[in-house]
């Protein structure tokens, strides 16, 4: 028997197999909870898109504004170099986009003090309040979805869900940190079953 021998045999073992083959169980489970996720949208998209376009006329905003203004929301404040970068623009573009929401009161710059030639663009309240409430219409869309469906059905997919979530902060950090000051103080506790 050789060294690589015992290692094969392992369990655990770390070797190219191993991991091509929970490559391969991992990416065929995401194709399956992609699906199911797919069907859930259909459930709601209609009603979050309703949501989102009046907000988006009643403001005169375009979908590229709203994304920018999530990009500001997550990882304010942001130069417009960077904002561009975020929301797939063209420095002059987002320039322009910046100057908008800035005119509506959505957005604020100031001088960047690390380096006085850039601005530093970020949310205002107004800028905040359009988010949170576009937010609640979406909040809304899934209660109003889920209340059809018996209790223990909707705790065993909020456990499920939040495990994942746990999992994919982990994962990524910097959007930990931006979901947990987004969290509403009124939500329920999760229960403990």
């Amino acid at each position: 028997m050789t060294d690589i021998e015992p290692l094969a045999n392992a369990p655990n073992a770390e070797t190219p197999n191993n991991q091509a083959e929970a490559s391969a169980e991992n990416r065929a489970a995401a194709v399956h909870l992609g699906q199911a996720m797919k069907r859930l949208h259909r459930h709601i998209s209609s009603r979050v898109m309703t949501g989102m376009q009046d907000e988006l006329q009643e403001r005169d905003l375009s979908f590229t504004q709203i994304a920018a203004l999530h990009q500001l929301r997550a990882l304010s404040p942001l130069t417009v170099t960077q904002l561009s970068e975020r929301a797939r623009l063209s420095v002059p573009a987002a320039s322009h986009l910046v100057e908008r929401l800035v005119q509506r009161g959505l957005a604020g710059r100031q001088e960047n003090p690390e380096n006085r030639r850039e601005k530093l663009v970020a949310l205002t309240a107004d800028g905040r309040d359009v988010l949170t409430r576009m937010d609640a219409g979406f909040v809304d869309a899934y209660i109003s979805v889920f209340s059809t469906l018996p209790a223990e059905s909707i705790h065993a997919a909020d456990r499920a869900i939040r495990t994942l979530l746990d999992q994919l902060d982990l994962n990524d950090p910097a959007l930990c940190s931006v979901h947990s000051s987004q969290t509403s103080l009124s939500e329920p506790a999760p229960e403990n079953t």
